[in-house]
């Protein structure tokens, strides 16, 4: 296949903490020699996110948060937390932070209200703090009220900060795309959310869908500003195995009535969302939801098969990333239902074939 010619392109991975720390930490370390960057998603509830990226680090991989959030946190820890794990990195690798509101889980645990401006704070609190400034928690009145800052206390860090990491935003809407476009170092989006998929990225409402249009605008003057795009995918020897995880995942997506307005817009089979959102309000699980979610819809949002069948939609997709301004990908979760296994064929026979200037 011919790579498309992005010179300065950034390639990574997206794990998920549903192994256990060592098994993430080898997987990571399998693939890190090919990639710029090993991510992590934030699970509250999961392994933690810092614990895992130190222990990445410290095997040396660039490492990032995909997604973390402030609701809930002290953005004051998370700036220490990531400023630390920075000293772990060797020479060349970085720390990123792609951050949001959070999702269901963190609605079911805390209060949402003004999160898109709460992420705002956060993001200028934790820059401020890399940036070696004493603060003022009085100018972030949102964290203030829920974490009890102190009136007229000044917070500094007191470690040097040897890497500053960048902070991307993942969201859509225009109150989000406009602070992203203002303030942050990029954007981070994914195939498996359908406002992003390959159907949306096919259609013509894709701008509308997504507020894309300032981000593209900066990206395309600013070469520092960066707007990552994950191709979630499902990869296994055995065709079959790969897609029933892949389905798994997808009916979580498709249960989700919030999702649907943009679903119907590109054309997904409705009648089978249906059924699935109706299958979990019977009580029949993962499980039972997944038996009702339609191919299309599994090919809709998660790329799923072989090694050899994964290859012809990844290049479609990527081809339409770079249309549509994005400057960096990364292979988005679940993977696999075996990660061990997953990351070797990625390793061995997806990214040569993709990216055969990454083989190694």
């Amino acid at each position: 296949m011919n790579q498309p010619d992005k010179s300065d392109m950034k390639l990574g991975v997206q794990l998920t903490p549903w192994v256990s720390a060592s098994d993430l930490v080898t997987a990571g370390e399998r693939l890190a020699p090919q990639l710029d960057t090993i991510w992590v998603q934030d699970q509250m509830l999961a392994r933690n996110v810092w614990v895992t990226l130190a222990a990445l680090a410290q095997r040396g991989c660039g490492v990032g948060t995909n997604v973390t959030w402030p609701i809930g946190r002290n953005p004051i820890e998370m700036a220490s937390s990531a400023a630390t794990i920075g000293e772990l990195l060797p020479q060349g690798r970085r720390v990123t932070i792609g951050m949001g509101s959070g999702g269901a889980l963190v609605g079911a645990l805390f209060d949402m209200s003004n999160r898109a401006a709460m992420v705002e704070e956060a993001l200028i609190l934790m820059r401020s703090l890399w940036d070696g400034n004493e603060v003022a928690l009085d100018d972030f009145p949102l964290l203030g009220s829920r974490l009890g800052y102190v009136p007229g206390a000044v917070a500094k860090l007191t470690i040097p900060v040897v890497k500053k990491p960048d902070i991307l935003i993942a969201g859509v809407g225009p109150r989000v795309t406009d602070m992203t476009a203002r303030l942050a170092d990029g954007a981070i989006s994914a195939s498996n959310l359908p406002v992003h998929s390959r159907a949306a990225m096919q259609s013509a409402d894709y701008d509308s869908f997504t507020n894309m249009g300032p981000l593209v605008a900066r990206a395309s003057t600013d070469p520092n500003f960066r707007l990552h795009f994950g191709m979630n995918l499902s990869v296994a020897e055995d065709r079959e195995t790969a897609r029933s995880h892949a389905r798994r995942q997808v009916a979580l997506i498709a249960g989700n009535p919030g999702m649907w307005p943009v679903m119907e817009r590109i054309g997904l089979d409705m009648d089978s969302v249906h059924a699935t959102k109706n299958a979990f309000d019977q009580g029949l699980g993962v499980a039972g939801a997944s038996d009702c979610v339609a191919d299309s819809v599994v090919d809709a949002l998660i790329i799923a098969g072989t090694a050899e069948d994964v290859l012809e939609p990844l290049d479609i997709l990527r081809q339409l990333a770079f249309a549509h301004g994005y400057t960096d990908l990364f292979l988005g979760a679940p993977l696999g239902p075996d990660l061990s296994l997953a990351s070797d064929l990625l390793a061995d026979r997806v990214i040569p074939e993709l990216w055969p200037n990454r083989a190694i």
